[in-house]
């Protein structure tokens, strides 16, 4: 089984979604973040799943199954890279 990478900015994205749920729904944010964690691991096995971005053909979004969250990620040496954690209507892009 491969493992994930989260970057810092990932983590730090994850955390802040946390603390920004957490403070209407702790139940929620929790669920939130067990979502983002088992979307990483599904990546682990399905190396290049979703489609890549326009900005960056290697960055390729992930959506977090039931949430409106993306994992923003790049597979270096058959590893995936988490880079960011961002809303889907967040200007996400610009970050590439």
């Amino acid at each position: 089984m491969r493992i994930v990478q989260w970057t810092d900015p990932a983590k730090a994205d994850l955390a802040r979604i946390d603390e920004d749920l957490a403070a209407a729904d702790t139940d929620y944010a929790d669920r939130v973040g067990a979502a983002a964690i088992a979307s990483g691991r599904f990546l682990a096995d399905w190396l290049g799943a979703g489609p890549p971005i326009d900005a960056d053909p290697t960055v390729h979004k992930w959506p977090v199954k039931a949430t409106p969250y993306l994992l923003l990620y790049r597979v270096i040496d058959d590893t995936p890279h988490i880079l960011r954690v961002r809303h889907a209507h967040e200007d996400w892009a610009s970050d590439f």
